[in-house]
């Protein structure tokens, strides 16, 4: 018995050759990173839906993925909108992290929405951010390392 292939819409294996060079340029991304005093935190890629939302609305709350119990409707207007992960895991563990925190965090994120031809609906994402730093020093040090990154990768064209 043969097995159809069947295409998964926005969706892509990887094979070990890709996944060799995925691995060396997640390792020069934390190794750059890490040279700047970046340190790599994990948040769960579920989070509960009050904490992603806005009061304002907008383009990117259409964009989440909603799981819901079962037989449970979505309420989205009644929910109480408060922080995205990131401000809940600074709120939640800021006693035991250094001042400023340099966060440094990569993993799979998903889009809700069909993606546009070219682009996945899985991918990965890799975010910096400077938290307890009040001065536009946290945004030249985002810029400057994230070009150090850049000149590392020597992209062409």
């Amino acid at each position: 018995m043969a097995l159809k292939k069947k295409p998964v819409t926005g969706m892509k294996d990887i094979l070990p050759k890709e996944m060799e060079i995925r691995d060396y340029v997640i390792g020069l991304i934390k190794e750059t990173y890490g040279t700047f005093g970046f340190s790599s935190i994990e948040t769960p890629c579920v989070e509960h839906i009050e904490s992603l939302c806005s009061k304002q609305g907008g383009e990117n709350e259409k964009l989440i993925f909603k799981i819901l119990k079962r037989g449970e409707k979505l309420k989205l207007d009644t929910a109480e909108c408060e922080a995205v992960p990131l401000s809940r895991y600074y709120a939640n563990h800021a006693n035991e992290l250094s001042a400023p925190f340099k966060a440094l965090q990569m993993g799979n994120v998903w889009r809700a929405d069909r993606p546009q031809r070219g682009r996945f609906r899985q991918f990965m994402q890799c975010d910096i951010d400077i938290l307890g730093e009040p001065s536009i020093l946290a945004e030249i040090e985002l810029i400057l390392a994230t070009t150090t990154l850049l000149g590392k990768l020597d992209f062409t064209n």
